[in-house]
Parts: structure tokens; sequence; C-alpha cells
């Protein structure tokens, strides 16, 4: 969908201090050759905070860097893709208190479920809630995960090419701004859906540990007869490739006239081979060089590689930045932005 009138206020990351791979890599943990093939530097890792905690942290500074008081929010999303420290508990509702408060009473606050696609998810979710009612001010985002523990990997657990770093990012969203949103659109293809799921049959409660490559295999055995027709890497393509075509479409560009892309913190030869180049894009205008010393910190990469830029003074006035996420289930969300002035918050 186009917009007009729409605006990035603000933006943040929290992100604890990295850790380089090489332990992980002496120790086994980390595939020699897949490390080679990545070319992560270092991964973000929380040793105390919870992933709500962070996002409340973002989410205070982008509301400073925004200029917006907490009674000027008339909607908050909160993405996530693990657990967020409680079990029956919304997450989006402890962003809000400790953010918002009694301020914020008539803003409500969600939780957004599309996996690793989910912080743009939520941006499309907030301008279209701000497009229906000129009189909703601003909207706030908020992403946060903290991968590990005994049933998450952080090295593994995932196919080759990701390794999962801990983070938050938050962003405001109103009716001036640093950047302009100018298009968001989505794309879904649920027949990808096992993919994530495997063939592993439904528990009664949490606590199994993740394997995305043991599911994958089993979603692509010749005995799953729900495989869907056509090859599974052709599919994932087609849905990247179309929702890039549909966000320029809508935003009225082509792909030259990107300059920055934000995509997924994947590893070097995943973003060469199945993000950028099949896009036309050169790896140096996207962030990689950012991601590749965090690693892949859930819905949060797309925000946190944005904030990067700002922060950065890598962003002119007139650049055009597409961002891109890539959630299971499987769906595709990208945001095309302009940037419109240096934020003041520069550092």
């Amino acid at each position: 969908m186009r917009y007009d009138g729409l605006f990035l206020t603000g933006s943040s990351h929290h992100l604890p201090a990295p850790i380089g791979v090489e332990e992980a890599v002496a120790d086994g943990r980390y595939n020699p050759f897949d490390q080679a093939a990545d070319e992560y530097a270092s991964i973000t890792v929380a040793t105390g905070e919870a992933p709500p905690e962070m996002a409340a942290a973002a989410a205070r500074v982008a509301l400073r860097r925004a200029g917006t008081p907490p009674s000027g929010i008339a909607l908050l999303l909160h993405a996530s893709t693990w657990f967020q420290g409680i079990d029956y508990w919304p997450a989006a509702a402890y962003v809000h208190r400790e953010v918002l408060g009694d301020d914020g009473r008539y803003a409500p606050a969600l939780d957004v479920q599309q996996m690793c696609a989910g912080s743009l998810g939520a941006l499309e979710l907030a301008a279209s809630y701000l497009t229906a009612d000129a009189s909703r001010g601003f909207a706030l985002v908020t992403t946060a995960d903290r991968f590990g523990g005994p049933t998450f990997d952080r090295w593994r657990a995932d196919v080759r090419g990701l390794v999962y770093g801990d983070g938050a990012a938050a962003a405001v969203i109103g009716r001036r701004g640093f950047a302009r949103i100018l298009s968001v659109s989505t794309v879904v293809d649920t027949a990808l859906e096992g993919m994530y799921r495997g063939d592993e049959p439904f528990a009664t409660a949490p606590g199994r540990t993740v394997d995305v490559r043991a599911r994958r295999a089993a979603f692509a055995a010749p005995a799953n007869l729900r495989r869907p027709a056509g090859g599974v890497g052709e599919r994932i393509a087609s849905g990247l490739t179309e929702c890039v075509a549909r966000t320029l479409n809508e935003a009225g560009l082509t792909i030259g006239d990107i300059d920055r892309a934000v995509f997924p913190n994947v590893g070097l030869r995943v973003l060469r081979n199945h993000y950028a180049e099949p896009l036309g894009l050169d790896v140096a205008r996207t962030t990689w060089d950012w991601g590749r010393r965090t690693g892949h910190i859930g819905a949060a990469d797309q925000l946190t590689g944005l904030t990067h830029l700002a922060e950065s003074g890598l962003l002119e006035p007139g650049d055009r930045v597409l961002l891109v996420g890539i959630g299971a289930g499987f769906s595709w969300t990208c945001a095309a932005l302009e940037t419109i002035t240096r934020p003041a918050w520069t550092v």
C-alpha cells in the first residue's frame, strides 16, 4: 500500500555487548566451514535483560528522539519471534506500562506474530491504523528477542547461514519525521508453513528443543504428501522478488533508485546469493557490515539496520531505502522509505 503523509519520526536500538565468534568455532558450537561462508564477526548476547526490558529501553529512546510524549501514542505494537521471558503473558502490555503508562490509556498494546518479518508487519499495521483516522498522531513499534537457553542453540537451531543475536529496536511512526514512508506491502505463501513445523506433533505445552534443520528436512522429504508444487527454493525466491517489486511499484521506484537496502542479518553467502544479487543490488549498498557484528536479531534487523544508518550519518536527504523482512509461515514484508533530513540525533 502506498502511504501519503506518514513518516518515521524516531528510531532506536538497544543491543547487548557483542562476543566474537572465534570461541564458538574453537569449542565446536559454530561450524568453521559455516563461519567461513557467513563471515559473521560477532554476535550480540544478552546476559541479564529480558526481551521486553530491552524493548522498553529502545522505545524510550525512540520517543525522545521523536520528540513525542507518551500521550501522543495511539497504538503500540510489539513483535517477537521467541520466548519473551514468561509464559501466558502479553509482552506488549509490559512495554506499554513501562513506556506509556497511564498516558497511553487509549492506545491499544498488541503483540505481533509474523516471525522475522514482525517489525515490518507491525510497521504496515501501524501505518494503516494512522491512515484510518487523522486524529491518531503517532504509533510505536517495538521488537525484541533473546535467544539461547537449553531449547534454542543460537549457532545451529536454524539453517546454515543464520546465527542469532539478541537485542531490541523501536520506531515511532507519525505525520512528521526524518524519513517518509512511501509504501509497505506483504506477500504470503502459507504452503510453506510446514517448513518450520516439519513432522513434529502438536504439543500441549512449550519446551521442546528447536531444530529447524530437522523440520525442514522432514518437510522436504518425499514422504511428505503436503509438499507444495514447485521447488521450495523457487517459491521462496518468488515471494521475495514479488514483494520487492510490489513495494517499489507502489512507491513509484525501481531497484536502481534504491540507495540503501536493509535485509535480515544473514550470513554473507546467503545474503549475496539469495537476497541482494538476485534483486540487482550490490552488497555494498546493504547494511551487511553492520549485521555481521550483531547476528540475526529476530524481527529487529530492519530497524536496527536503519537506526545504524541514521546514527552513523549514512543517510542523505533524498536517499531511498528499502527494508526487507522475511518470516517463517511464510511471509515477506517490504517497506520503501525516502530520507527527508538527517535526524538531529545522529551520533
